[in-house]
């Protein structure tokens, strides 16, 4: 075997490792990208609940007594939520409670993606988005213990 053979089997185990490379990156990308848009549909479903429930919230507010707009949306809430998510059994959980004069507004999908929303109702029947925040669910894993050295 001469040097030129030696050098193109050389040549010809680096392009394989470089293929096997290659293709473990890609897998490793397209998981990644999957994922990604996994946590993307789940953020847009996320919002389109949290805004369904934000339009009946006004027009409740809007439907309302001058000064009892916030008592007329504390006692409609549940059947709100009921309205807004009617019809989608697998999309995202709305849960909403009354502090005082705010709604504050829980959405969570399956994947553990959050939107966190707070509306102030006013006395004029107005509703403000005071906050708007999405998260996720996140639960520690502590399964893993690190070796320390010392048994």
């Amino acid at each position: 075997m001469g040097p030129i053979s030696l050098f193109a089997l050389v040549v010809a185990l680096c392009l394989a490792v470089m293929a096997v490379l290659a293709v473990t990156t890609a897998r490793a990308s397209s998981a990644l990208a999957e994922r990604q848009a996994a946590f993307t549909a789940d953020d847009y479903a996320n919002e389109a609940v949290a805004a369904e429930v934000l339009a009946r919230v006004r027009e409740a507010a809007g439907a309302a007594e001058p000064s009892g707009a916030a008592s007329a949306v504390g006692r409609r809430l549940e059947a709100l939520l009921a309205e807004a998510s009617a019809g989608d059994e697998e999309g995202p959980v709305a849960s909403a409670e009354m502090d005082g004069d705010e709604v504050v507004l829980h959405v969570e999908s399956a994947s553990g993606r959050c939107l966190d929303a707070t509306l102030a109702v006013g006395d004029d029947g107005e509703v403000r988005v005071t906050s708007w925040k999405a998260t996720t669910r996140w639960e520690e894993n502590t399964g893993d213990v690190l070796w320390t050295g010392r048994e």
